[in-house]
């Protein structure tokens, strides 16, 4: 896609987005405080980094870049699942084509030992993360760094760990891990002359100027070291690109000497996460602290109501959001709540819905249930809020089986709407339904959503192609599994719906 003409509406709807990317900062900032000067000073050379002058690229340009180097510097998002697992899609790439060895910033070198008894299979899962001390060393989700790690085990890579304690997290110890993981890493380089060393490490650290600098000193030789800086989703590229009306279209963006950033996810959605990691942490601290800050906490129904501003300033129309009431898990009255707005029968599927990690939305009532605090769950929610709205719908559609495929379509207009917050979200695939069916047992009730919507796909094929308006070959058990299937098939039809909006 070329430049466009800048509009109006474009102005109005990238001010939307770093207005709610700034509000999402500074909840955080209500958490953590301000950034103390000596980290802010450290951090300055990542951000000289990512705001030089930059072309666009291509996975596959880095992804050569990267099987022509002896090193590369991934950086982390520590609690942005979509981090690891960018990474993890750059591995799968490689793996196979080059000896690899994957280095960790989540893992402490004096724990080597254990890293490789758990590679060699002779500890349990549990066991390893206890021995490791994952919980007070790291802290961070094990589920994130998890794949990566059963990655490693399955192709047999080799899995170092790079860090160090330190007392406090400073300016100071920030360098001091630098080189200390620089001693670890080239020593490793220099035993395994012909591995590739993957290293994945916070990303103020893979800054040029940091453990890139610290590597290249320990080496000896930097100018004979092949390296390759992979920088994740960085907010002023991100921005420059929707300016550009490119954002949909460029993922990979190239600097000089082989340095590339990945655009994977919008800026808003990384910080999002963040976010709910010190919710979930945090919460019972702030609670007691009597300070005006505390009024200017996290609040689920004002989150959903500015994406629903955002939507419709992407969609260039205007939509009152007084009638929002959003209620989450961690809410002592979702369910006292639920009792009060739905019948008897249609309470029981809200409470199993709750039971299985589904967000719902109740239109007769602007009832909001968010299963998680995500940019993601709360989009697809203020998507049905917007459709809702505007189809005049009155009432839940949860009278099965005569109202899934209306909730199919309600689904897909949801997805299709939540990608005007998110657009790098992609849905799932019917290969991948597969995949998670053929991963369960026979009796498991898990099977129920998938075998549905695989067999409303079949339905649906046989009646464009043979013109066979079968009758259903499968019914659920339970009411929930109705749900749970218009969402899989309503995000693969938004996904679609969207590209052809694009």
């Amino acid at each position: 896609m070329g430049a466009r003409r800048e509009t109006s509406a474009d102005v109005q709807w990238l001010t939307e987005r770093k207005d709610i990317l700034n509000k999402i900062k500074g909840q955080v900032r209500l958490y953590l405080g301000e950034e103390p000067s000596d980290i802010a000073l450290y951090a300055q050379a990542y951000k000289a980094d990512i705001g030089r002058s930059w072309d666009v690229s291509l996975m596959d340009t880095l992804v050569q870049a990267i099987q022509e180097s002896q090193v590369v510097y991934g950086g982390d998002f520590h609690l942005f699942s979509q981090a690891q697992r960018t990474h993890l899609r750059i591995l799968r790439s490689v793996s196979g084509k080059r000896k690899l060895t994957l280095a960790l910033e989540c893992f402490f070198a004096e724990k080597q030992d254990v890293l490789d008894n758990y590679m060699d299979g002779l500890i349990s899962e549990s066991r390893f993360l206890e021995l490791v001390e994952w919980e007070s060393l790291w802290g961070f989700p094990w589920k994130h760094y998890k794949p990566l790690v059963e990655f490693a085990k399955k192709e047999k890579i080799k899995l170092i760990g790079l860090n160090k304690k330190t007392q406090e997290r400073s300016g100071e110890t920030l360098g001091e891990r630098d080189e200390f993981a620089s001693g670890v890493l080239v020593e490793s380089m220099k035993s395994h002359p012909d591995s590739l060393h993957y290293v994945i490490f916070g990303d103020l650290h893979i800054a040029e100027n940091h453990l890139p600098r610290c590597v290249g000193k320990a080496f000896g030789d930097p100018l004979k070291l092949k390296s390759v800086s992979v920088y994740l989703n960085s907010e002023s590229i991100y921005f420059d690109l929707i300016e550009k009306g490119q954002d949909g279209d460029v993922e990979v963006v190239k600097f000089q000497d082989n340095q590339f950033c990945i655009l994977s996810s919008p800026p808003w959605v990384k910080w999002q996460s963040y976010l709910m990691y010190l919710e979930e942490n945090f919460d019972s601290v702030l609670e007691d602290d009597d300070s005006d800050d505390w009024d200017q906490r996290v609040d689920h129904t004002d989150h959903v109501s500015s994406l629903v501003k955002m939507i419709c300033v992407g969609l260039n129309v205007e939509m009152k959001t007084h009638d929002i009431e959003v209620y989450s898990l961690k809410d002592p009255q979702v369910l006292k709540m639920a009792k009060i707005h739905f019948s008897d029968e249609h309470y029981l599927l809200a409470h199993d819905l709750v039971q299985r990690d589904m967000s719902f939305f109740a239109p007769q009532k602007g009832f909001f249930y968010l299963s998680k605090s995500t940019v993601n769950h709360a989009a697809a929610l203020a998507g049905k809020f917007i459709h809702g709205k505007y189809s005049r719908r009155d009432r839940v559609l949860w009278d099965f089986p005569q109202d899934f495929l209306s909730l199919i379509w309600v689904e897909t207009m949801s997805f299709l709407l939540s990608k005007f917050v998110n657009p790098k979200r992609k849905a799932q695939t019917m290969n991948d339904l597969k995949k998670q069916l053929e991963a369960f047992d026979l009796e498991d009730k898990g099977r129920e959503p998938l075998l549905l919507a695989l067999d409303q796909k079949m339905s649906e094929l046989l009646q464009v192609y043979k013109n066979d308006t079968r009758n259903k070959k499968y019914s659920p058990t339970r009411k929930s599994s109705y749900v749970v299937a218009a969402r899989f098939l309503g995000e693969m039809l938004g996904e679609r719906y969207f590209l052809l909006y694009r």
